[in-house]
């Protein structure tokens, strides 16, 4: 008496599946090399980048109020907004005491202007 196996993989259902399946990676591959050129970190495409690095309050210079919010941002106190990204120092995208120290060498080479009281 011969045994038919239940399953099979050249059965109806089998191929279908495999059909399914071959279209639907031959659909992502296609898309893929589409968008392949198309890549841009999140922090780029949700914040506008800033000109001055360090500059995490964003008025456009370093003051000390950017080495405080780094010192917040590098011991965990709160996490960085996508601007606040954008503005880290040595663009990696991960602020640390490191960037804290770079504003405060920043800011102590930097020429300082006299204030006048008017």
């Amino acid at each position: 008496m011969e045994m038919k196996h239940r399953y099979s993989i050249f059965g109806k259902k089998s191929l279908k599946t495999m059909m399914i399946v071959l279209a639907s990676v031959t659909a992502a591959f296609l898309v893929g090399i589409q968008t392949a050129g198309d890549f841009r970190s999140v922090a780029t495409i949700q914040a506008d980048g800033t000109d001055t690095p360090g500059d995490f309050n964003s008025n456009g210079h370093l003051d000390i109020q950017d080495a405080r919010i780094a010192l917040e941002l590098a011991s965990g106190y709160r996490s960085p907004t996508p601007q606040e990204l954008s503005a880290d120092p040595d663009r990696d995208f991960s602020i640390t005491t490191q960037d804290v120290f770079s504003i405060l060498e920043r800011l102590e080479r930097a020429p300082s202007t006299p204030k006048v009281n008017l």
